[in-house]
């Protein structure tokens, strides 16, 4: 039975405990949640109105059909036959999982969500293993029903880090506070009315020995339940009741918390695993910058059966890229994918098409002299070039390479979906349009033949 230590106001259960699949001891929690909660309701914040930006002489818009007329546009996608490499299962008793990491284009979760439907399943039949700390990140879409987040959280991300080796868990972002009283509400139920969790593992950054962080905890708004994050924790509170839950509330009391994520045991059994790890401005930098010791011992479950690497766009927006150290940056990051996930089927996700803006003067004030205009495929030959280099040095660390770019039709490619009816590119010529997303993901999964590997049916 595990020993019960005295708390601020509510009763503490705190054991050390050594869990399945998990290599170190971990903390545990029980909880005692109140009735059905319903939906969340968050506190009213006082966020500052954005600044106005005030009149612009120029504006930036897509080119005109006149200055797109003599470039060597292809109209149509190329066809792809992506071999991912024989099929393997981490563990063939457990529905195939994927992990799928990359930038704004994987945050969104368009894709991830067609590629869902390319394989003939409903969200319902798709569980995460994992969910990152980024519910309140601009373009990041998780699959949760709701959350609360208090002001003074500030992120920490890997592919910032001057520091290397740096401790991140699979999420590749901290999310940090020290302001007393600072909270995370977060409801896990992704579609159904009914409560969704079993338990659901809490990962943070251990503090340093000596130091402490107390937090609050409470599930369905229930009592709080007051407990000791200290170092022997090994970075892993186990939050559990004595019956299903949907929404777990976190309250920073005491000291600094850098939140690394949540690892949800779920009721039922999906028949796929899938986590979207997306950030927006993220580069495959942030795995070389990474401890990759750290990674794999933080990460109890099964190792995923594909992983997949979406980069290169922030990497082609530098203007300053030097395409030699971006090879060594690659290499890098792929030795350390391949230290957490030696045996995955991997696969690298080029960089998509991408135009360029052209300035106008006045406001949306069409003029055709080019006189504005900069070099149109720009972009296009930068994301080219990458391409190829993700190709090159994937194959060696056995992972296939997919261009998005030729599935737009190669360089150009983006203008044509500007002007496809739907559009499936956004005006900023960066972004895909929802639907563009969802052609994409359907093209992936037929190029790849991923069906194939995942047998869902």
């Amino acid at each position: 039975m595990p020993g019960r230590l005295a708390g601020t106001g509510a009763s503490l259960v705190l054991l050390l405990a050594a869990w399945p699949c998990m290599a170190v001891a971990a903390l545990q929690v029980e909880v005692h949640p109140g009735p059905f909660p319903g939906e969340l309701s968050c506190p009213a914040l006082n966020r500052p109105s954005p600044k106005s930006k005030g009149h612009r002489d120029d504006v930036l818009v897509p080119p005109g059909h006149d200055e797109l007329a003599g470039l060597p546009i292809r109209a149509e996608a190329y066809s792809q036959d992506i071999y991912l490499g024989e099929r393997r299962r981490a563990d063939p008793s457990r529905p195939f999982s994927i992990g799928l990491w990359g930038d704004s284009h994987a945050a969104s979760n368009y894709f991830s969500e067609e590629l869902m439907r390319a394989l003939g399943l409903t969200q319902d039949e798709v569980q995460p293993t994992f969910i990152p700390p980024t519910m309140d990140r601009a373009g990041v879409h998780l699959p949760i029903r709701k959350y609360c987040q208090s002001p003074g959280w500030s992120y920490e991300y890997a592919y910032t880090s001057s520091q290397a080796g740096a401790d991140f868990a699979k999420g590749l972002v901290n999310l940090r506070s020290s302001e007393r009283n600072s909270y995370l509400w977060v409801d896990f139920r992704a579609q159904a009315q009914v409560p969704a969790l079993r338990s659901v593992d809490m990962l943070y950054v251990s503090p340093a020995r000596g130091e402490m962080i107390l937090v609050g905890i409470s599930a369905d708004d229930g009592a709080e339940k007051f407990v000791e994050l200290n170092a022997e924790g090994n970075g892993r509170l186990r939050i559990r009741a004595e019956r299903p839950v949907s929404t777990i509330k976190l309250r920073l009391i005491l000291g600094t918390l850098a939140l690394q994520g949540f690892v949800p045991q779920y009721l039922n059994r999906p028949a796929l695993y899938l986590d979207t790890l997306g950030i927006p401005g993220a580069t495959v930098r942030g795995w070389k910058a990474l401890n990759a010791d750290y990674l794999k011992q933080s990460d109890s479950s099964a190792a995923y059966d594909l992983v997949i690497l979406e980069y290169g766009t922030n990497e082609g927006n530098d203007q300053n890229l030097d395409l030699e150290k971006y090879v060594a940056d690659l290499r890098a990051s792929l030795k350390n994918l391949r230290q957490v996930y030696p045996d995955s089927l991997c696969v690298l996700i080029g960089p998509t098409d991408r135009g360029v803006l052209v300035k106008r003067p006045g406001r949306n004030e069409y003029q055709p002299a080019s006189a504005f205009s900069k070099d149109l495929l720009h972009y296009a030959q930068v994301h080219h070039r990458l391409g190829t280099i993700q190709a090159a040095i994937g194959k060696e660390y056995s992972c296939a390479f997919w261009s998005w770019q030729d599935a737009m039709g190669g360089p150009g490619g983006v203008y044509s979906w500007l002007h496809h009816t739907p559009p499936l590119m956004a005006r900023d010529l960066t972004h895909l349009t929802v639907s563009g997303y969802q052609l994409s993901a359907r093209k992936f999964v037929a190029d790849t033949r991923l069906t194939n590997y995942t047998r869902v049916r």
